[in-house]
């Protein structure tokens, strides 16, 4: 390895070091921050390969298996980043956990004393580059998703920007790498790419992990209004929309379908067969504490607000603390606090949060 090879390398691998440590270092992770944690430690160890050839055996099996989960893992992250908290389930895990007892086994089989025997090595790398191929063609995919309908046009630039960074990334280290058998010079410009774009992507992906912190996006289980509804229905999911929207019913902690009802002069049953098949939402409580978690976010994002949890909760609409912190979590994947507190470190509301929540809340208004 050159001397400025082996330097930009050296510097990728304290740049995955150091990402590990902000990720760990960060006091409310969500399922994006886990993921990236254990890619960038696994990038780290992947770089460091080419110097631990004369370590001792330990070592060097330590790390291939430990830098098993970089293209696979980052799958999982870029699914989390364009999908949402909760997009990554078990069998997402389990499918990146395969291909990375896939990659560990390839690595220690070159670390063996004695070699596999060659069709089993062949057969191996087959199945190993047809599996990394497709997790690459999902990770390039998950920003590509939905690009069209409600997307603001900020969201679809970045959207865009990281598929052409993760396309280029991709498709300089897969000509180099064929290259460098034929051209020596290609085998240090690959070494180069590779540690290049290790650290832009690093990056990038910390960037939408800080825009992700300013602008959520919508939980994969929220399910979408359903548009097609008779003049009747039409004029009466209106008016439950201005209700909660407009006039803020759901500050009101008493509130029950037979109120709404009330006082658009309809059966209970309809109401609530609006809320669900109209609405697109599951139940009556869940779209007013939907809207709830909404204004409270929106509060306790805000620097000038200075109520106490237990306020803002009462100010949002709930009744008692104990089923705010539940509903807030179950929405956010965060406490109240901790919401607060990386919030107001990124200085932005939450978007989605204040056309919800509507005007100043009275917790704050002073």
């Amino acid at each position: 390895m050159h001397g400025w090879q082996a330097g930009m390398t050296g510097l990728a691998v304290a740049v995955a070091f150091a990402s590990l440590l902000v990720l760990l270092w960060r006091p409310a992770k969500r399922d994006a921050d886990v993921l990236l944690a254990v890619v960038s430690g696994s990038m780290a160890l992947s770089l460091m390969a080419p110097w631990t050839a004369d370590a001792p055996t330990w070592v060097r099996w330590a790390v291939a298996i430990g830098g098993s989960a970089t293209c696979n893992g980052f799958w999982l992250v870029s699914r989390a980043l364009f999908r949402g908290e909760g997009a990554v389930r078990g069998v997402h895990v389990l499918v990146a956990a395969c291909v990375a007892l896939l990659i560990a086994a390839h690595q220690l089989a070159g670390l063996a004393a004695a070699p596999l025997p060659s069709p089993l090595a062949l057969g191996m790398d087959g199945v190993l580059t047809l599996s990394s191929s497709i997790l690459l063609g999902l990770t390039l995919l998950e920003p590509l998703r939905s690009l069209g309908g409600r997307r603001a046009p900020t969201e679809r630039r970045l959207r865009l920007a990281f598929a052409g960074l993760f396309a280029a990334c991709v498709l300089s280290t897969t000509v180099l790498g064929a290259l460098a058998p034929a051209w020596p010079a290609a085998a240090a410009i690959h070494g180069l790419a590779i540690a290049g774009w290790a650290m832009t992507m690093l990056g990038v992906a910390h960037a939408l992990l800080l825009h992700r912190a300013r602008h959520p996006l919508a939980s994969p289980s929220v399910k979408p209004a359903l548009p097609q509804v008779g003049d009747g229905d039409a004029r009466l999911v209106a008016e439950l929309r201005r209700q909660l929207e407009d006039l803020h019913a759901y500050r009101e902690p008493e509130l029950k379908v037979a109120d709404l009802a009330a006082r658009l002069g309809v059966p209970e049953h309809r109401v609530s067969r609006l809320i669900g098949q109209s609405l697109g939402e599951a139940n009556f409580n869940q779209w007013v504490n939907r809207h709830r978690v909404a204004h409270a976010r929106r509060l306790l994002a805000d620097p000038a607000c200075s109520a106490s949890i237990l306020d803002i909760s009462g100010d949002a609409g709930f009744a008692s603390l104990g089923p705010f912190n539940r509903a807030f979590k179950a929405a956010t994947g965060m406490t109240p606090s901790a919401y607060r507190a990386a919030a107001r470190q990124a200085r932005v509301l939450p978007v989605g949060a204040a056309s919800e929540a509507g005007s100043p809340a009275d917790a704050c208004a002073g």
